[in-house]
């Protein structure tokens, strides 16, 4: 019998196609499975070429179950587990191939967790969920809309139904643990995010022309504000800071700049295509970032893998295990303490070259697709791997 992957998504893979986040075999760690069948929660219409990239593999199959919907929280009386099945059978189930053997894995261990441990039930095989946010720490001042408010108590209900009812959970960086009952340990397997970089995107160039190129990318929101980065730079020499995102604190952001008339040396980019961001970190001399979230930034590992040096505030809660061992500029996270970090990059006194391919090789060990890639094909498929042990186990 084949061995057939579902895979549960909480978002639009059409979003994912339009930001340029495609990754080959993103859904096919280790290229381990050749059927796959994607279950996506939100109403979605992708392209069946993309999906077959998502997949690694031209055996795919789309199916938009529509439960994160107004009419779908209905009728599952706002995602209750027994309502939630009863939908999986009427209308997952008859569209489900006959006489294979599956397993299921969800990207999220919230409304997609708790669907992934439902057909693991139903179907008899093994689930495991995916967990690649931590819920338990939000930063002063986030603002939290009513809405936003109903959607995360239908999230920790969802989320506590996963982590009783799944079989393996599978945080994608350390910090997640801390939202993770100790209870659940035994069965958690933390596993680094697997972030693919095309050879051409590795940065050679690491000579100094003139002023220091700064780069910071990420959402413009209280929780990830650049303003240490700026009152940081104010003061200082030569340098140019160009910025990668947007939200609420754009407007805070560009008024500081009018106001220190600064507006020469600040560059805002409010998005770009991934494939478009890869290529473009290698222009720059330094990577830099401030985030108050328990996290290791998707951007944070992309700039390592390229072979920038990278500045990042201390973390104030979870230490994450990956970054240990890392060449991290680390700061405080106060002004003074990027600006020194900043003037030391600026000097000649640090080697550029040095710092950014050491930072890549040890990027490239924790977030390698090959070695990460591996550990989740095992443990989805539960293979023997002696680097795979559970948190508890540590």
């Amino acid at each position: 019998m084949t061995n057939t992957l579902i895979v549960v998504v909480a978002a639009r893979i059409s979003e994912w196609i339009q930001k340029g986040e495609i990754s080959s075999g993103y859904f096919n760690p280790d290229n381990r499975f050749k059927k796959i069948l994607v279950v996506s929660l939100l109403p979605d219409q992708p392209d069946n070429a993309s999906v077959g990239v998502l997949c690694g593999t031209r055996d795919v199959s789309f199916i938009p179950l529509n439960l994160l919907t107004a009419s779908g929280l209905v009728c599952s009386a706002g995602f209750s587990p027994w309502f939630v099945e009863r939908l999986i059978q009427r209308s997952l189930l008859p569209l489900l191939p006959r006489g294979e053997s599956f397993v299921v894995r969800s990207y999220g261990d919230s409304f997609a967790g708790m669907v992934a441990a439902i057909l693991g039930k139903v179907l008899g095989c093994r689930s495991i969920a995916s967990i690649h946010t931590t819920h338990t720490h939000i930063p002063d001042g986030e603002p939290i809309s009513l809405k936003g408010r109903l959607l995360g108590w239908l999230e920790n209900k969802s989320r506590t139904f996963a982590h009783e009812h799944i079989d393996a959970l599978a945080p994608v960086y350390s910090p997640i643990m801390a939202a993770i009952p100790k209870k659940y340990h035994g069965k958690t397997y933390v596993i680094a995010n697997a972030v693919a970089i095309g050879p051409d995107n590795i940065k050679s160039d690491y000579g100094r022309s003139g002023a220091l190129k700064i780069i910071s990318v990420g959402r413009l929101v209280v929780g990830k504000s650049v303003m240490p980065l700026l009152e940081a730079l104010k003061d200082l020499g030569d340098w140019e800071l160009t910025i990668i995102g947007d939200g609420p604190c754009r407007e805070e952001i560009r008024s500081w700049l009018r106001r220190h008339g600064k507006e020469s040396q600040v560059r805002i980019i409010p998005t770009m295509r991934n494939v478009e961001l890869m290529s473009f970190l290698q222009q720059f001399d330094v990577f830099a970032t401030h985030t108050a979230y328990a996290e290791i930034p998707k951007t944070v590992i992309e700039a390592g893998l390229v072979g920038l040096p990278i500045v990042l505030n201390e973390p104030s809660s979870f230490f994450a295990h990956e970054y240990k061992g890392a060449p991290v500029c680390w700061v405080k996270g106060d002004v003074t303490s990027y600006r020194e970090a900043f003037r030391k990059l600026g000097s000649d006194s640090v080697d550029l070259q040095e710092l950014g391919t050491t930072t890549r090789s040890h990027f490239e060990t924790v977030f390698s697709p090959d070695s990460s890639g591996k550990k989740m094909a095992d443990l989805i498929s539960r293979t023997t791997n002696e680097n795979l042990r559970p948190w508890n186990k540590d």
